[in-house]
């Protein structure tokens, strides 16, 4: 998956977790999907060259209970 998709994919599930619709179950697996995406979006940046996001830039999700 290129640069471009995988930081759609984050957007889209992002807004998932955001409107926070299902049981506890689902709200981690969204979650989880979450970090993945931001994951495996750092990693492929790292490869690629491309400088990590400054921190405090607003774009970490913190796990709400």
């Amino acid at each position: 998956m290129d640069l471009n998709q995988l930081l759609s994919n984050h957007q889209i599930a992002l807004i998932r977790y955001a409107v926070g619709n299902g049981d506890a179950e689902e709200r981690g697996s969204q979650y989880d999907l979450v970090k993945d995406y931001e994951s495996r979006i750092a990693r492929l940046r790292h490869a690629m060259g491309v400088p990590a996001y400054p921190k405090g830039n607003g774009l970490l999700v913190s796990r709400q209970a």
